[in-house]
């Protein structure tokens, strides 16, 4: 070295000098991570965040290295100052390179899209203003290369002279070619990038370790470069990028055969193939045979072959849908076409489906698609919605990209030469500036009563109140949730009280499409009008015989639409049915739900009930109906029979407290990783927009309910402020958390936040929803499947994702709009808040879908047409449809007709004249009946429909036609329990179980618990499901909570279907499969094996107290009744509370006599008929109710029923059967054809 350095070195080797900190240098791009990352969001946050880090140490021991002066120290000792001055400085470079948006008034930060791609790649901030300076969608890939050798990342990247001449050499060789002079770096970087590629020899060692440093960095930036261009929608530049980033990780040109891409086949084969002039397409045609002959190695034909049908390929399907004037509905249909092999494909290849514009220059929607290896055989499927403008393009292009294999791509046109888009939309119902209407205007002390707690009636409630409380018109009321619909409803129900006098029996039925709504209006209207006006409120419960005592009863009947549907396919038989005089339906835009068609069939059978009723005794059914603002409020409202000045449907905007809505996109492709970054936005957004008021956190399910509660915790224990979400006294609540078992709910209760799910008791949920109504804890969690089913409402409600996991689609799928606008109604507090607050956290891609509709109406569309069958085959085993004109006929009363004229590309009909139309009817009619023919439901002479005892079984029991045929196609006379459970389970009913993300562990565990083994069992089939669960009831397997829920509504749906299973047996007159259907519906009730003990029914009895009782030849309840008390007493060991519950089964154990007369016993002849009159009496004190079922393990309370079978056990020959309910006396008439001549010996 120099003699002056000399110095500088000694001191170096003899001195300890400390290390200082380098952070300065990278501080821009350190402080865009944490803000992306979440963990700082504003200057305050961020100058803390230096506090944490060696730079801030180092900065207190020697001021002076980090340009403080001594003074400067002395102010301030801390440096906060200086923190503030270097935090502004890093924040204003990151702004001006758009990485974030720096508000230098309040000191926030927001994240950028750049801001998250530098971030996620590691992409220097100089690099991406090169970026922002150079892209252009036109861009060449010679623009595209020197663009990446601009970047910053190689700054330190320098030309030595020993290099020049061999950079000089491989200038020549490069494909594509290089602007700069062999002196400048950028042509070094551009080079060696290509040499890479190319697969090109270099032979200094110098330039070997650069080119390593270039092609290291050359995926994650070329990756960064592709989601900048792809997040700017320039089509043809997002796909040269891509390809590049591939060329690069595969080190392959596009010119090169995609077989490259597989590392086992020989180089000489490659080329051999090379040479050949074939395009890629034909080689797919070609048979291993032919591959051998092309290269002249008939071993080597095989594996290029295989590699052939392993690059991945997909096979696409679209079905595209107009929903309005400016947007596309695309269902997607994905099939992998290609051998997957974990070897090369990993667990799961990624693709990217882009939908471009007619000249593939803008992306119009982009998505990422990931195929998993346990589901690469399947077909996948994918909804999205793009945006279409006026006039209408020819045509869109779908593309799905691999992500990391050259040559996999597909591309779908679609043409819009034959779309027609729907009819524009009237204008909504201008909300008039009225005086508010008093409480008085409804001119009855009885009725005013019911509403002491205000005034005055809202806006909305006033503008409709003459339509509804003084005339008898059928109407509409289209508004947000929250604005008090269900007072606008109760109007229709006070003006027949008012029109009718009690002995007339007038009355109201009530739909809604949710349980959950049933239930709470059941609670609500029970005080209201049964406590106070004396009038009968019931709820149907879908239990047909319960329900008919119901009807006859009530006054105001509620029910949901499958048990209205049930009890009201008889109407002519059902003189309740025809007496109903007020028909409302409430949540009436659900009818594009998944109960959309029932809710349509009910509303169009009540329509014409009232038309028929008209024209005999002229009088009307009047339809009142509900729901929130609509697009095409017009077609609905003239649907139910409402005129244009009874249709009310007001804009979302018209709310009665104003509601600010916030929407924020989150990135991440991974549902999980998503939910993570949300965990932090959430607690900044309750403390920003609801700090002191309350707040409703809607997440996707149960386990999240739990795991936002634990990060809100967390987040208040870091600001030391945890009683922020607690508003009383600790002490105050205590003696509520006393009953509450969770400890995890108890954690946060004491915190201020409750949470509220399926796995809690009853009490549990009651203490939570309670303690958040009256204002003791300002947080409440929930899953978003009860936003239909809670009572609270909020100041905020935050909606965290909107994506659900389907497990028959094995994906992530969005909720539907309907239940998206319920939760932000949820934000509603009239009389306490000036306005409410909602924000919505969803996937970036959904945020302009979501401002769209969430600020629009919502469009409704029928989906009658997809489940016609079920429905028809019911009106023809009611005779209300004879021939194929008449369910035409019928067809016209539905919604669907109304949609078909006015958005008829949604129900794939090109077009709107009178012929299109009956075309279409008959079509859907002709289709609908050959499959109910062909699942011999319905026979068909001609045009006359006639219904056959299957139809009548399926429509009588509310089964669907698929699960009848299944039934009359897989039942056999041998058949044994196993095969029935089996056949139970594969019902057409349980495709609606749900499927949770990774549950197939848990049901593989449970089902090698099972007694009957599942052969090939496909843990991912709600049918698998299905059986497992009806094995683990009858085992008494205690299941955690999802599943039990799930155990509960299978149990209640088998009933039905298994009665239903009786009969098809009963068909064919067999009798043992026939007596084994029957114990499998006592297993269902009971939760045992038809092996198990008789006693096991009874309360506290386990296996051991079974044997016990054995040893004393007790085996049946009347053996157990007829021990002295002491005797049964020191058997049993129980404690008097226990023996009171045994009495109490035991006493209503059914002991009933059965007699029997045979008529005319002397002179039977073969081939006529014969009756036997049976005579059944329940022993029973005279003034003592029938007792219900004891079915602890059954859902629902559930009543007696019995089957009276009469048959031949030897020949397995059953003759006659009846259902029947046994109260205290009963008498049956059974009659039968006498079999041949002989003697027979027949069971009763």
């Amino acid at each position: 070295t120099s003699h002056g350095e000399l110095q500088y070195y000694l001191s170096l080797m003899n001195q300890q000098l400390p290390i200082e900190s380098q952070l300065v240098a990278k501080l821009p791009d350190l402080l865009n991570a944490e803000i992306v990352l979440g963990t700082v969001q504003t200057t305050k946050e961020a100058i803390n965040w230096l506090g944490y880090t060696y730079l801030y140490v180092r900065m207190l021991r020697s001021p002076a290295l980090y340009s403080i002066t001594k003074q400067e120290f002395e102010e301030d000792h801390l440096l906060e100052q200086h923190r503030a001055d270097l935090i502004h400085t890093a924040a204003n470079i990151l702004d001006k390179n758009n990485l974030i948006k720096y508000d230098r008034k309040t000191g926030i930060f927001q994240v950028t899209d750049l801001g998250r791609v530098a971030s996620h790649y590691y992409i220097h901030h100089s690099s991406i203003n090169t970026y922002n300076e150079h892209l252009k969608p036109t861009m060449m890939d010679l623009e595209i290369f020197r663009l990446f050798s601009l970047s910053h990342e190689f700054v330190n990247i320098t030309v030595r002279e020993e290099e020049k001449q061999e950079l000089a050499r491989l200038l020549e060789q490069v494909p594509i070619p290089v602007k700069e002079t062999v002196e400048e770096p950028a042509s070094k970087v551009n080079v060696l990038l290509q040499t890479h590629i190319s697969n090109l020899k270099l032979d200094g060692f110098a330039l070997m370790a650069d080119m390593v440093y270039i092609t290291q960095s050359a995926g994650r930036v070329f990756r960064a470069l592709h989601e900048i261009v792809l997040r700017r929608g320039w089509a043809q530049l997002t796909d040269k990028v891509l390809k590049i980033a591939q060329m690069a990780e595969r080190r392959m040109w596009q010119s090169h055969s995609p077989l490259r891409q597989f590392k086992a086949i020989p180089e000489d084969v490659v080329h051999k193939l090379e040479r050949k002039d074939i395009s890629w397409d034909r080689f797919y045609d070609l048979s291993p045979t032919d591959l051998g002959d092309l290269v002249r190695n008939q071993k080597i034909g095989k594996n290029i072959y295989k590699f052939i049908h392993q690059l991945p390929r997909l096979d696409l399907a679209a079905h595209v849908q107009p929903i309005t004037r400016s947007s596309l509905r695309v269902e997607l249909t994905i099939t992998p076409d290609f051998q997957f092999d974990d070897k090369i494909h990993g667990s799961a290849e990624s693709f990217w489906i882009l939908v471009e514009d007619v000249d593939s220059e803008v992306i119009l929607h982009h998505e990422q698609f990931l195929l998993k290896a346990r589901f690469a055989k399947e077909e996948h499927y994918v909804y999205f919605t793009v945006p279409i403008q006026e006039p209408l393009p020819p045509q869109y292009f779908i593309r799905v990209v691999s992500e990391r294999w050259l040559w996999s791509e597909t591309t779908l046109p679609i043409s819009f030469r034959h779309l027609v888009l729907p009819e524009k939309y009237p204008p909504h119902t201008e909300l008039l500036d009225l005086q508010p209407l008093p409480v008085s205007a409804l001119r009855n002390p009885q009725f005013e009563q019911l509403y002491t707690h205000f005034t005055h009636f809202n806006p909305i409630q006033t503008q409709v109140f003459h339509t509804l409380y003084q005339t008898d018109d059928n109407i509409l009321v289209g508004a947000p949730t929250g604005s008090g619909k269900t007072i606008c409803i109760e109007f229709a129900i006070l003006r027949m009280f008012n029109s009718f006098k009690p002995q007339e029996k007038a009355r109201a039925v009530y739909v809604s499409p949710h349980e959950d709504i049933c239930r709470q209006r059941y609670r609500e209207w029970k005080l209201k009008f049964d406590d106070r006006l004396g009038r009968t409120v019931v709820q149907l419960t879908g239990e047909t015989s319960a329900d008919l005592k119901l009807l006859e009863k009530g006054e105001i009947v509620i029910s949901t639409p499958e048990h209205w549907d049930v009890i009201s396919r008889r109407w002519k038989q059902r003189k309740n049915v025809t007496n109903v005089k007020l028909f409302i339906v409430d949540e009436l835009h659900l009818i594009v739900g998944q109960r959309g068609p029932v809710v349509e069939v009910i509303v169009s059978r009540m329509r014409y009930i009232s038309s028929q009723m008209q024209e005999r005794y002229n009088t009307k059914i009047r339809v009142v109906a509900a729901s929130s603002s609509l697009a095409n409020a017009k077609d609905l409202g003239e649907w139910i029979g409402a005129t244009h000045t009874s249709i009310f449907n007001f804009h979302p905007s018209v709310r009665p407290v104003p509601l600010e809505i916030h929407i924020q996109g989150f990135d991440s492709p991974g549902f999980s990783s998503r939910m993570l970054a949300m965990h932090k936005p959430t607690f900044l957004a309750i403390r920003a927009h609801s700090h002191d008021k309350p707040v409703i956190v809607f997440v996707p399910e149960r386990k999240y309910t739990y795991e936002v509660a634990v990060e809100l915790i967390g987040h208040l224990t870091a600001q030391e402020d945890r009683s922020m979400f607690l508003k009383v006294p600790l002490q105050e609540i205590q003696a509520h958390l006393s009953f509450v078992k969770d400890p995890a709910l108890i954690q946060s209760l004491t915190h201020g936040i409750g949470f509220y799910h399926e796995g809690l008791t009853e009490r549990e949920k009651t203490i939570s929803s309670k303690l958040f109504e009256s204002g003791a804890i300002n947080v409440f969690i929930t899953s978003y499947k009860h936003c239909w089913g809670i009572e609270p409402t909020a100041h905020c409600v935050i909606i965290m994702g909107t994506q659900y996991y389907d497990g028959r689609e094995h994906r992530h799928a969005d909720y539907h709009i309907t239940d998206v606008l319920q939760m932000m109604g949820r934000a509603c507090r009239p009389l306490v808040d000036e306005c409410g607050k909602c924000v919505l956290f969803c996937h970036a891609p959904k945020k302009e879908y979501y401002k769209k509709f969430l600020y629009d109406p919502l469009p409704v569309e029928s989906h009658l047409h997809h489940f016609l069958a079920d429905h028809l085959n019911a009106e023809i085993v009611t005779k209300t449809i004879e021939t194929k004109q008449d369910a035409v006929d019928y067809l016209t009363w539905t919604f669907l007709y109304r949609r078909l004229k006015q958005n008829p590309n949604y129900y794939n009909l090109q077009g709107v004249t009178h012929n299109h139309l009956s075309d279409y009817l008959s079509e859907l009619v002709e289709t609908t009946v050959a499959s109910l023919e062909q699942s011999k439901c319905v026979a068909v002479e001609e045009d006359e429909l006639a219904p056959v005892n299957l139809g009548m079984i399926s429509s009588y029991y509310y089964t669907q036609y698929t699960t009848i045929e299944l039934f009359a196609a897989s039942l056999a006379p041998r058949i044994k329990l196993k095969g029935l459970v089996e056949i139970l389970s594969n019902a057409s009913e349980f495709e609606e179980l749900p499927m949770r993300h990774h549950e197939e562990e848990q049901l593989k565990k449970l089902a090698a618990h099972c007694p009957n083994k599942l052969a090939e069992p496909k843990y991912t089939s709600p049918h698998t499901k299905a059986n497992i669960l009806l094995q683990c009831h009858f085992s008494r397997r205690k299941l955690p909570s999802d599943l039990e829920d799930d155990r509960k509504l299978l149990l209640d749906k088998s009933v039905s279907l298994v009665q239903a299973m009786v009969d098809v047996i009963a068909s064919n007159r067999w009798l043992n499969p026939a007596l084994a259907t029957m114990e499998l519906s006592q297993m269902l009730t009971q939760g045992l094996w038809d092996k198990d003990s008789i006693l096991m029914q009874l309360p506290h009895f386990t296996p051991a107290l079974v044997k016990k009782c054995a040893a004393r030849n007790i085996e049946s309840v009347f053996d157990l009744l007829e021990l002295e008390d002491e005797n049964r007493k020191e058997l049993l060991g129980f404690t008097d509370a226990k023996l009171h519950d045994l009495a109490l089964v035991c006493n209503r154990y059914p002991n009933i006599n059965v007699d029997y007369q045979l008529l005319d016993l002397d002179d039977i002849r073969s081939g006529q008929q014969v009756t036997v009159t049976v005579a059944l009496e329940r022993e029973i004190d005279e003034n003592e109710p029938v007792p219900q079922v004891s079915a602890p393990l059954f859902p629902k309370q559930k009543d007696e029923g019995w089957w009276l079978v009469l048959g031949d056990p030897k020949k397995n020959q059953l003759y006659s059967i009846k259902r029947l309910t046994v109260q205290r006396k009963a008498k049956v008439n059974m009659d039968f054809v006498a079999p041949k001549p002989g003697r027979y010996t027949f069971n009763l």
